[in-house]
Parts: C-alpha cells; structure tokens; sequence
C-alpha cells in the first residue's frame, strides 16, 4: 500500500494571478513537488489544472483508485 501523502494547495500571490502547488509531508515541513508553469486566471482553473497533475500522478505510479 502506497502511503504517500500529497496535498494540493492553490496560491494567489499577485492579485488575480492563481497557482497550483502539490506538496508532500517531509517530517514537519512540507516540500513542493510540482507545481503551476504559469499563473491561471482563476482559483477554479488552477484547482482543476492542479487536480489534473495529481491524477497524471497517480496514473503515471500506476496507482489503483482509492478512496479515504
């Protein structure tokens, strides 16, 4: 069973300018593992484009569906 934890985080650090950023938990802290090329016009589509890499992710480690 594949126990990593992966949390997404959605950032606007420029007003109207919305980043997407995966983060793993590396003892107390948490480390960016992926992230937004490019801001995104909105917290929705940096949501979904987050959401999108989280799956290719997944897909890509050859993950079954699990639900928590």
């Amino acid at each position: 069973m594949d126990t990593e934890a992966i949390a997404l985080v959605v950032d606007e650090p420029i007003a109207g300018h919305f980043y997407w950023v995966l983060q793993k938990q590396d003892g107390n802290d948490c480390r960016p593992i992926d992230a937004a090329p490019g801001p995104m016009p909105t917290y929705g589509a940096a949501m979904m484009a987050g959401i999108a890499a989280l799956q290719r992710r997944h897909d890509e480690r050859g993950g079954a569906a699990t639900m928590h």
